[in-house]
């Protein structure tokens, strides 16, 4: 999915300073790299719509590459703003027969409330999916890697089983839920344990001509260390399919509001971001 979940786990606590890389420098490497990978894969024809539906849904065997810029104007009860360009891909892959869908998300913080920036932790799944009448369902882990800046890191390694389904029995649309487990059981001595319940609402409606609204990284976390909810997200994602270089692209444009107002969580979060998608042959 393009729009998935909350992955950001270890969220920014700190205020900008750096200014980051160039846009225009980031966004022709991206489109290098990216369109080259695709070429490699090569393409299977799939008409728009069809595109569209795989490019919200979560368990989708679809190849892609994002990169997104998320900006955060506001925070629950303390000043200042946050910025992230996150980089996610999407890569599917068959194993003993099965189908799975692993994902990468890789955050890099540009600013924060708290002074902090770079790269916080790495966030990852791999998915087995299984096909059914009604849409598809999938099992698997995901987890964290402690790769983060001083300041943007969990320093815990995490991992626990992923779970989800979607159903697309009804025309032009998708909905359904997808789980993802954080559990800690290594890393640094003094932080924290870790223990969180990410459940991500899948509901998208095609518009038609590739173009969709979804609830895009709408995601409500379950703190299990503290037994609370520490995240209550929600918000609307708008994309649109494109064909450019020979290659289907998805801009889209997203917001969202944590009705969780804990301080230090992020209050409206504004996401911009495009997709290149590489149906597999």
């Amino acid at each position: 999915m393009l729009a998935g979940c909350r992955d950001e786990l270890s969220s920014p606590s700190a205020s900008g300073r750096h200014a980051g890389p160039s846009w225009s420098a980031v966004l022709t490497a991206f489109a290098m790299v990216a369109g080259s990978v695709s070429t490699a894969f090569g393409q299977e024809s799939l008409s728009t719509e069809a595109l569209a539906a795989q490019a919200t849904d979560p368990t989708a065997s679809l190849m892609s590459f994002q990169l997104y810029n998320w900006y955060t104007p506001s925070f629950h009860g303390i000043d200042g703003t946050g910025n992230q360009v996150v980089f996610r891909t999407a890569l599917p892959f068959e194993l003993a027969g099965t189908r799975h869908i692993f994902r990468l998300t890789a955050p890099y913080v540009t600013s924060s409330p708290g002074g902090a920036d770079g790269f916080a932790d790495l966030t990852l799944f791999d998915l087995m999916t299984f096909d059914r009448d009604w849409g598809r369902f999938g099992v698997g882990i995901s987890g964290t890697l402690p790769t983060g800046a001083e300041g943007l890191t969990l320093d815990k390694w995490t991992a626990g089983p992923a779970l989800g389904f979607v159903n697309s029995s009804v025309k032009r649309m998708n909905w359904g839920l997808f789980a993802q487990t954080f559990f800690s059981y290594a890393g640094d001595d003094d932080a924290a344990d870790v223990g969180l319940v990410n459940v991500q609402p899948v509901l998208s409606y095609q518009l038609g001509k590739g173009r969709s609204l979804s609830v895009g990284n709408s995601a409500f976390v379950y703190d299990t260390e503290n037994s609370r909810w520490s995240s209550l997200m929600l918000g609307v994602n708008y994309g649109f399919i494109v064909g450019w270089k020979g290659q289907k692209w998805r801009p889209n444009f997203e917001v969202d509001y944590d009705f969780k107002d804990d301080r230090g969580n992020q209050e409206w979060v504004l996401r911009a971001g495009v997709a290149l998608l590489v149906p597999r042959t």
